[in-house]
């Protein structure tokens, strides 16, 4: 059990990669927002049959939903659609390549402001393990974009650091940060059961608030979303299938440890993401690469060794 959320959120990554490859594709003929909403709406009837495979199998029925508990839930998924909308913008500017590289930095903005102001604890090793992970996601990224484009767009390095796609990239890591913080405390404050079943409610209600509150918006803003859905029903029952267990694993894994420590873990997604560049599409990797694959994967193994 004590080990137990460290191979939940290894398998969370892989489903993301997937689901993030899958996304790409989909994205040529669908709009960003609307890329990224079919995952909910597709994915949700998938969660609410696992709730009700967790109330048969753990019981528990239905929590208190305490202002306290709804409060976190909607912070936590208002922050992801933020985070989410923000880090597709980046894409679109210029010069992205720093910002891209700062939306790494949100397992460390994680750990910090979990400290201060959630109920993160961070024990000496733990630290030392997510500063691992943390250089091996830079090392990755730094030899995907390449330091010749790092360098590129502005003067020097402090005025590309004061760019507006870098601005933009640190408010999607601040809003991923967010949420995972918020999510955690929900799954801590609802009521007490086990932890699948507080990670099976708080994830169901979590993306109902989503698809509710985005679809509204896209009803008003883009209609003819929900027209090019059926058109590409499957992959996007592809891209809903792999968000629905990358999202209940997560959410499980946040109920039993500090959202800093699985979100370090689940790093190595980045790894899987150029295995996948790698295996799928013929990329190449670079030795930059495959140096930031080996310290990352040093720094998950840690979390295991620390625990």
């Amino acid at each position: 059990m004590e080990y137990l959320w460290i191979p939940i959120s290894v398998f969370a990554a892989l489903m993301q990669a997937v689901r993030t490859a899958a996304q790409k594709t989909l994205n040529q003929s669908m709009s960003n927002l609307g890329t990224t909403y079919v995952r909910s709406l597709v994915g949700l009837p998938i969660m609410l049959a696992y709730l009700g495979v967790i109330l048969l199998v753990v019981g528990g029925g239905v929590p208190e939903l305490s202002f306290e508990y709804l409060a976190y839930t909607f912070a936590g998924a208002a922050a992801q659609v933020v985070a989410t909308m923000l880090l597709v913008y980046v894409f679109k500017l210029r010069n992205f390549a720093i910002g891209t590289m700062l939306t790494k930095v949100d397992i460390l903005l994680t750990a910090i402001i979990g400290t201060l102001l959630f109920s993160e604890t961070l024990s000496g090793g733990g630290l030392l393990a997510l500063l691992v992970v943390l250089a091996g996601v830079l090392l990755m990224t730094v030899g995907r974009i390449g330091v010749g484009k790092l360098a590129a767009g502005g003067s020097d390095f402090s005025s590309a650091l004061l760019s507006k796609a870098t601005l933009v990239a640190f408010g999607s890591a601040f809003g991923f940060t967010l949420s995972y913080l918020f999510l955690r405390e929900a799954t801590l404050v609802i009521a007490p059961g086990d932890f699948l079943w507080r990670a099976a409610w708080t994830v169901v209600i979590a993306t109902t608030m989503q698809v509710v509150a985005v679809g509204a918006y896209l009803i008003w803003a883009e209609p003819g979303v929900f027209r090019q859905i059926w058109p590409n029903r499957r992959i996007v029952g592809f891209i809903g299938a792999t968000s629905a267990v990358g999202s209940i694993l997560w959410f499980t894994a946040f109920a039993i440890q500090n959202a800093s420590y699985v979100r370090a873990v689940g790093q190595i997604e980045v790894v899987f993401t150029l295995l996948i560049s790698w295996a799928y599409f013929k990329e190449r990797l670079t030795q930059m690469e495959l140096a930031g694959i080996f310290v990352t994967v040093l720094g998950v193994l840690m979390f295991r060794l620390i625990y």
